[in-house]
């Protein structure tokens, strides 16, 4: 019971610390409003829900066997985190409608929660504190439910937070300013993942 009690605690300051899905999530609401947010949230919760499985069926023993296939997953994953950043910094709307760099869908997020590292280091890690304790599937469920629960929870707060900065971002001008602090910031991300 201490491990599950522990791994929530570790979910909900991954889930709600500014990352790489929540800037996402914060991003979609901002220019669309909560619903348009909706996407990208499930795309989260799912890609978590999916490497909760990819880790807890192998792959974590095969970065323990292997460490420089996680020094490669990290560094792959925030170039990648790094090109989006770039990619919003110089994003121009078009007739007032802002070109995706960012992804945005349900199925564009499942993708990158298997490529941010942070998602990675966090399933890894509660899964070795769960299966100390719990190694079947029980254990699985209980994880997994933890993966639905609090990053649903965390990322409705950045989506509401969002949403709030809708009327602000109307403003083209405003909105390339929010497009660049936010791909400044995805940048800032990937380059603290590698330290």
């Amino acid at each position: 019971m201490d491990a599950f009690i522990g791994v929530t605690g570790l979910v909900i300051a991954a889930a709600i610390t500014p990352g790489p899905n929540n800037f996402i999530v914060l991003e979609r609401a901002a220019h669309g409003g909560f619903r348009a947010a909706g996407g990208p949230m499930a795309g989260v919760i799912a890609g978590s829900v999916l490497l909760l499985l990819i880790v807890w069926t192998g792959a974590g023993a095969l970065f323990d066997a292997e460490p420089r296939l996680r020094a490669a997953l990290t560094l792959a994953g925030c170039l990648y985190l790094a090109w989006l950043g770039l990619g919003l910094m110089r994003r121009r709307p078009a007739n007032g409608a802002p070109r995706p760099a960012l992804p945005s869908t349900a199925t564009g997020l499942v993708v990158f929660q298997l490529l941010n590292p942070k998602s990675w280091i966090m399933v890894t890690t509660a899964t070795a504190a769960v299966s100390a304790q719990a190694a079947d599937l029980a254990g699985l469920a209980a994880l997994a439910a933890i993966f639905v629960v609090v990053p649903a929870s965390c990322l409705s707060i950045w989506a509401l937070v969002g949403t709030a900065l809708t009327r602000f971002m109307q403003d083209a001008q405003r909105g390339r300013w929010f497009d660049r602090a936010m791909g400044g910031v995805l940048i800032a991300s990937a380059a603290l993942l590698l330290l």
